[in-house]
């Protein structure tokens, strides 16, 4: 699985790269001037991001959290200075051997720092966001800290620090244990609001399926690597969080947060080459109206990623729908569910396209431009949904359990007398192995519904991906279309120079070719 996802990390990073050199000889070839400035641009925001080495993973949260204690048990040495105030100010990385350890100032740190933090976030393949069990854990900070990360689809693990139980010299074994019961039992309750406060920050109201709140105590952790005690290390829970970031590395969803960056990166690059070539078709360089085509673009591409979240929000939302009817045997209703998904993702298209066209409408008045409202997607369901899908075989029943009959014997009256004690026994033998067997019958009609649930979430899940790159394939180029109408009348209305004209035409469609190769990469990560 690792070399799997490595390998799809190197292809990505090897793609994006060839966009890039693509722009930069684009850039060589049609802004000789400014021809420095993309270069450089280029290779510092994007070709520079592109190393898929060693992964980062963001230590983030409130000081006094507990994260440098947790980075000093990670580590396993003290690399980290730990104190009651904080003591962050710029990103610090940490060599953890298979991933590095990033600390950051944190949430509630002076606004310059966590500019720092904020620049760096995206920087980074996972998040471990650290709230402490004795700060502020229902403070509105951190939730719409953990929000932002959800909308930019960052994997990150909530952490809740443990600070320890209270225990006094004085009490006996019996009071110790209740303490230590009633106290775990309020690190559930807290485990719980943390959730709870998540899905109203966010208003997704499937969290607990997509991210978890990992308990530990980072200072026993770092007790028990001072006093070499691997047992109490264990039992803080920080080994678990290790193997748990190991795991997150190693799946699908890493590969998109790893390239995330570069790909806004090189979109930005797009944005600033295509206004300087509408600049020049129109004839126009008021800043007035370039600024306001600079933030049409920003408009366009904030309405293309909100659609790629709502487009996977409307596949997603029927897994388990999918699942259940894969685990009944009835692949048929495949089709019925996808039907209904491109109608869900049909209305979030249009009221995302007609939002846009609002947007032209008040902001492009003056150019008397003819807004066209009909936007709906066109879906051929045979021909997107394929050949109907193998159903799944269930299995009703473990295999049959025989009845254990003993044959009759025929003895005497003292013969009987005789063995009455043997034939007692087997037959109580007989029983227990009877018992045995339903038992095992029990135990493998629920393994194998375990087993058959899993294995028709896999297949459902398999599916609804499929579906998601279709539709999403489908928004984007029904987007496409809708806005290269837009800009195109912008630029015949607006434009000056016949001559220029078809300069920019030209220029914009060596540019567009570069923009549909980046989101077909963009839409193989996601």
């Amino acid at each position: 699985m690792e070399e799997k996802v490595m390998e799809k990390k190197r292809d990505a990073a090897s793609r994006l790269n060839g966009v890039a050199q693509d722009f930069v000889r684009f850039a060589g070839e049609e802004f000789a001037d400014d021809f420095s400035y993309f270069s450089e641009k280029t290779e510092e925001n994007v070709i520079s991001l592109l190393d898929v080495g060693k992964p980062k993973v963001m230590v983030y949260g409130i000081y006094n959290s507990g994260k440098s204690t947790l980075i000093n048990s990670l580590c396993r040495e003290e690399v980290a200075e730990t104190a009651d105030r904080p003591m962050t100010a710029q990103i610090a990385e940490y060599d953890r051997g298979d991933y590095c350890l990033v600390d950051s100032p944190g949430v509630n740190a002076p606004i310059q720092h966590e500019i720092v933090t904020e620049d760096y976030v995206n920087k980074c393949h996972i998040i471990l966001f650290v709230i402490s069990s004795k700060g502020l854990f229902e403070d509105r900070a951190n939730y719409e800290k953990l929000a932002k990360l959800i909308a930019k689809e960052i994997p990150f693990v909530i952490v809740l620090n443990d600070r320890g139980c209270p225990m006094d010299r004085r009490w006996d074994e019996e009071k110790r244990k209740r303490a230590r019961f009633e106290h775990d039992q309020e690190l559930r309750v807290i485990q719980y609001k943390i959730i709870q406060n998540l899905i109203k920050a966010s208003g997704d109201q499937k969290i607990a399926d997509r991210y978890e709140v990992v308990i530990l105590n980072a200072k026993k952790a770092w007790t028990g690597v001072v006093k070499d005690k691997p047992g109490l290390y264990e039992a803080s829970g920080v080994e678990f969080l290790d193997r748990r970031i190991s795991q997150l590395l190693n799946s699908d969803a890493s590969a998109a947060a790893v390239f995330q960056q570069p790909v806004q990166n090189l979109k930005e690059c797009f944005n600033e080459a295509e206004k300087r070539i509408t600049q020049e078709m129109s004839g126009n360089s008021s800043d007035d109206f370039a600024m306001r085509l600079h933030v049409l673009e920003s408009k366009r591409d904030n309405i293309m990623q909100d659609l790629r979240v709502l487009t996977r929000q409307a596949v997603r939302s029927r897994l388990e729908e999918l699942t259940n009817s894969y685990v009944n045997g009835d692949g048929d209703i495949y089709e019925t569910i996808a039907n209904s998904i491109f109608m869900d993702v049909e209305d979030r298209y249009c009221a995302k396209v007609n939002e846009l066209l609002v947007y032209v409408d008040h902001n492009f008045r003056d150019l008397n431009l003819f807004i066209d409202h009909m936007s709906n997607l066109t879906f051929d369901s045979a021909g997107r949904t394929g050949s109907a899908l193998a159903q799944e075989e269930a299995a009703d029943a473990g295999p049959g359990v025989e009845e254990i009959v003993l044959p009759p014997e025929k003895r005497g009256f003292f013969d009987f007398l005789k063995s009455r004690k043997r034939r007692e026994r087997e037959r109580m033998e007989r029983l227990e192995r009877e018992a045995e067997l339903r038992n095992e019958r029990a135990q493998y009609e629920i393994q194998e519904k375990i087993r058959r649930k899993q294995e028709a979430r896999q297949l459902a899940e398999s599916d609804l991906d499929i579906l998601y790159r279709e539709f999403n394939d489908i928004v984007n180029a029904g987007m496409d279309e809708k806005y290269d109408d837009l800009i195109s009348q912008i630029q015949q209305i607006d434009c000056l120079n016949k001559q220029a004209q078809e300069e920019g035409r030209r220029r914009m469609e060596r540019l567009r070719e570069l923009r549909k190769a980046l989101s077909s990469i963009e839409n193989s990560l996601n």
